[in-house]
């Protein structure tokens, strides 16, 4: 059974009139990078869930010739989506940030602090010092950044 959709959970503030409506809410963009060659060979702009989370890992494993080595965040609706795109034909792993308060203690406001991650290899034989999500969260921040420029 999927998880339940993300805006159940993170949409809270939007107003009830706007609820559902195209163009209003949170948007995010799944993005899939090489981390040898830094190609983008897939985007999906979309709701964090796991209906657009499968709709991306099937359309991506369409894209692809040959097994490759797979790691995505810790959100759980990944687990299914890539099982399902996949099977067992994939290298797969999910990096999980640890999230705590900093040594100098929480501050009004202050967002949580990664203290940390946890390499978990889901499927196939993924190698460990290979497991990152470093790539695409850069091409995130880049992209943050074009947006706001904008």
């Amino acid at each position: 059974m999927p998880p339940p959709p993300y805006s159940a959970l993170f949409e809270r503030r939007q107003q009830e009139d706007k609820k559902d409506q195209f163009g209003y809410g949170d948007v995010w963009t799944f993005t899939a990078i090489c981390a040898d060659s830094k190609l983008v060979p897939l985007w999906h702009i979309g709701r964090r869930d796991y209906i657009n989370a499968r709709d991306f890992m099937q359309d991506l494993a369409g894209r692809l010739n040959s097994r490759v080595q797979l790691t995505t965040d810790g959100h759980r609706m990944y687990l299914e989506a890539v099982e399902n795109a996949f099977g067992s034909e994939i290298d797969f792993s999910q990096l999980v940030k640890l999230y705590g308060t900093s040594e100098e203690g929480e501050k009004r406001y202050s967002p949580a602090k990664c203290i940390g991650t946890q390499k978990h290899k889901i499927n196939g034989n993924p190698d460990n010092k290979s497991i990152s999500t470093s790539y695409v969260e850069r091409q995130n921040l880049t992209m943050a950044h074009v947006y706001k420029s904008a």
